[in-house]
């Protein structure tokens, strides 16, 4: 078992880390293909409206706190398009799209139409011809990709070359070593740290590491969220999903319903309790959402 340790930007951080060639290797010939982490191989009309829901989250975010009108024609870099919602979602609203991935399996399953806008191949060296080529970004966008990566301070300066003056990032990554798992670990809910997941994730974030490693790489928070705390689900020995997994599928079932109800009531109160856990340390996933320094200070 590799050695994970707090890194000096106050997250923790596999420490033999894999060549980028291996992963590579992983990503491109195993990852969607297997059906592993959260990809799978069909959705439910409930799933598909909570996958755009998180989206539309996000964009209410973007729509908010900062001036992307100022920036036409709107364009998007997603960095590890996956499956493609968010090209889809964004190609839908008349953006310029463009996505990067190891493999085009996820893109070509559930949103053809984007394969025209999809760069495969190695996404680092796809990055380094956008920028050779100047490329400027309304929207960068990291969706659970930062945490893959054997480099995430190199990742993000190399985003902040091709982001607009005024535009935005959007970085997603998992909240682990939080102070929910840490009481859940110490009251007996859960006898491992099953968030560790090698060789998937090398870099294991929290809210403060990850806004230290973007402000170290030339970014400045604008906002903060998270997601919906389904580790809650773990303080109930009755859907226990770490020490039963046949309890998992349910609980991921209840989230995408409360989670759906909550957006049709409201967006914005949806959005703002999301922000309020992320403050507490909660919920599974973090979301950040940066503007470029101005190293001038203004």
């Amino acid at each position: 078992m590799p050695t994970i340790e707090l890194n000096k930007y106050g997250f923790h951080e596999v420490k033999e880390k894999p060549s980028e060639a291996e992963l590579e290797i992983y990503y491109s010939q195993k990852y969607y293909q297997d059906t592993k982490g959260t990809y799978e191989k069909a959705y439910a009309a409930q799933e598909q409206q909570y996958i755009y829901n998180k989206i539309a989250q996000k964009q209410l975010v973007l729509e908010k706190h900062f001036n992307l009108t100022s920036l036409l024609p709107l364009s998007l870099l997603d960095v590890g398009s996956g499956e493609g919602w968010v090209l889809s979602y964004y190609k839908q609203r008349n953006w310029q799209v463009t996505g990067l991935d190891f493999s085009r399996y996820g893109c070509e399953t559930f949103n053809p139409g984007c394969l025209e806008n999809l760069l495969t191949g190695n996404i680092y060296e796809n990055i380094q011809k956008l920028i050779a080529q100047k490329e400027k970004f309304t929207v960068i966008w990291l969706d659970n990709v930062l945490e893959h990566v054997v480099n995430p301070h190199q990742l993000l300066l190399n985003c902040r070359e091709l982001v607009a003056d005024n535009g935005a990032l959007v970085v997603e990554v998992p909240n682990d070593f939080s102070p929910l798992q840490q009481y859940l670990k110490e009251t007996g809910a859960i006898d491992s740290d099953f968030w560790v997941a090698l060789p998937d994730h090398l870099s294991y974030f929290n809210k403060a590491g990850l806004l230290n490693i973007a402000a170290d790489s030339g970014w400045d928070e604008v906002f903060t969220m998270a997601d919906f705390p389904i580790d809650f689900a773990l303080v109930n020995p009755d859907t226990n999903y770490v020490k039963d997994r046949s309890k998992g599928k349910e609980c991921n079932q209840a989230r995408i319903q409360i989670d759906n109800l909550m957006h049709t009531i409201s967006i914005d109160k949806t959005v703002e309790y999301y922000r309020a856990l992320a403050d507490l340390g909660m919920g599974r996933q973090i979301i950040s959402f940066f503007k470029p320094h101005n190293h001038a200070g203004n």
